[in-house]
C-alpha cells in the first residue's frame, strides 16, 4: 500500500441502519419476513431495477424497488412511505469511525475519492455529515454524474480516467476501498485494481452470497484501515 495516491471509496455511511430505520412501515407488518430475507430481496431488486435503466436518478429507483418488494414479499404498500423511503438517503448515518478515518486519511496526502451509486442531491445530505475540520473530499462521482451504477465497469473507468487527467495518478496507485462486494470489490479485482474490504459483520446487501469474492486487504472498520495506511506510508519515509 505505500505506493497508493488515491482511495476511491463507498463505505462512508451506514446505509443498513439508514434503510431499516427508513423501512419500518414494512417491518412493523405482522407477515414481513426477517431483515435478512428483506435486504436480500430488496438487493436482488435494485440490481435488476439498476441494470434495467441506468440512467434512472437513486431515489426513483429505491421508490420502485419499494413497490417492487411489498409485491414480491406479499405486504401492505403505502405511497407515502416509499415516498419517504426514497428520500431517506440523507438521513442515513455515517458510521462512528468515519470522521476520524477521514482526517487521518486526509493528512497522509492521498486524494480521497467518492465513488457512489446515489444521486448528487442524495448525497449533498451525507457529504455534510462526513466533511468537517478535516477537509474536504478531492472528487464525488456519482452514479447520476456517470450515468450508470456500480458494477458496471463504465463507472469504474470513469473515475480512473478522471484521476488520471487532474493528477496523473495511474491505476496501480489507486486503492478502491469498500463494503460491498457486489459493487465495488468484486468489479475492481476484475479490473486488476488493489482492493480492501471494511469488513462491517452487521453488512448483508452486497457481502451475502460473495463469500468467494476476496480483497487484497481485509480491515473491521474504516478506521483500523487508516491507522494501517498511516503506519504503511510513515514506515516507508
Amino acid at each position: 500500500m505505500d505506493n497508493i495516491k488515491a482511495l476511491i471509496f463507498d463505505c462512508y455511511g451506514d446505509w443498513e441502519q439508514g434503510s431499516y430505520d427508513a423501512l419500518q412501515p414494512i417491518f412493523q407488518q405482522k407477515t414481513c419476513p426477517d431483515p435478512e430475507k428483506v435486504f436480500e430481496t430488496l438487493g436482488k431488486i435494485k440490481a435488476r431495477i439498476q441494470a434495467e435503466d441506468k440512467t434512472m436518478l437513486y431515489p426513483a429507483v429505491l421508490k420502485e424497488a419499494y413497490r417492487m418488494l411489498t409485491g414480491e414479499l406479499r405486504l401492505w404498500y403505502d405511497e407515502e412511505a416509499a415516498e419517504a423511503y426514497a428520500l431517506s438517503v440523507p438521513s442515513w448515518p455515517p458510521f462512528p469511525d468515519s470522521q476520524d478515518a477521514l482526517s487521518t486519511l486526509k493528512a497522509l496526502g492521498v486524494k480521497l475519492v467518492i465513488h457512489s451509486n446515489v444521486d448528487n442531491e442524495s448525497f449533498e445530505g451525507t457529504r455534510k455529515k462526513l466533511e468537517g475540520s478535516w477537509g474536504k473530499f478531492d472528487d464525488i462521482f456519482t452514479a447520476e454524474d456517470i450515468g450508470s451504477y456500480k458494477p458496471d465497469y463504465r463507472n469504474f473507468h470513469h473515475v480512473l480516467q478522471s484521476l488520471e487527467d487532474q493528477y496523473e495518478i495511474q491505476p496501480n496507485e489507486v486503492l478502491v476501498v469498500a463494503n460491498s462486494k457486489r459493487a465495488d470489490i468484486a468489479p475492481a479485482k476484475r479490473l486488476g485494481l488493489k482492493t480492501v474490504w471494511i469488513n462491517r459483520p452487521e453488512a448483508i446487501l452486497g457481502v451475502k452470497g460473495y463469500e468467494d469474492v476476496r480483497a487484497d486487504w481485509e480491515f473491521g472498520s474504516m478506521l483500523e484501515f487508516a491507522e494501517e495506511l498511516k503506519s504503511v506510508k510513515e514506515d516507508d519515509l
